[in-house]
């Protein structure tokens, strides 16, 4: 018998998704690996705020890598209305280069 974990944060976004068809982020897209790095960095969960201080790129373009992110299986966005967090998933942290 297992228990159930009463500490996890639920996500808005729990749909199970296919990453079949999504866009592959290779290692050469160097931007989208300095997200996940950035969050490998951080114990696999970062902030929406600290990626932007942290990259070269405004709130609009880290918002559409995170989504290409999300949408790859690469990371979840979770939101509480007053933070957003950035968690990194397996994939993610085979991409950040934890896993090989």
């Amino acid at each position: 018998m297992t228990a159930r974990d009463t500490n996890r944060v639920l996500s808005d976004n729990s749909d199970p998704r296919s990453v079949e068809g999504a866009e592959i982020v290779t290692e050469h897209d160097t931007r989208s690996r300095r997200i996940v790095r950035h969050a490998r960095e951080n114990g696999g969960t970062t902030t929406r705020r600290d990626l932007v201080a942290k990259t070269d790129l405004t709130a609009s373009e880290l918002g559409e890598r995170l989504q290409t992110l999300e949408d790859g299986g690469y990371v979840d966005q979770i939101s509480d209305g007053d933070h957003e967090l950035v968690v990194l998933t397996f994939r993610g942290e085979h991409l950040a280069g934890g896993y090989r």
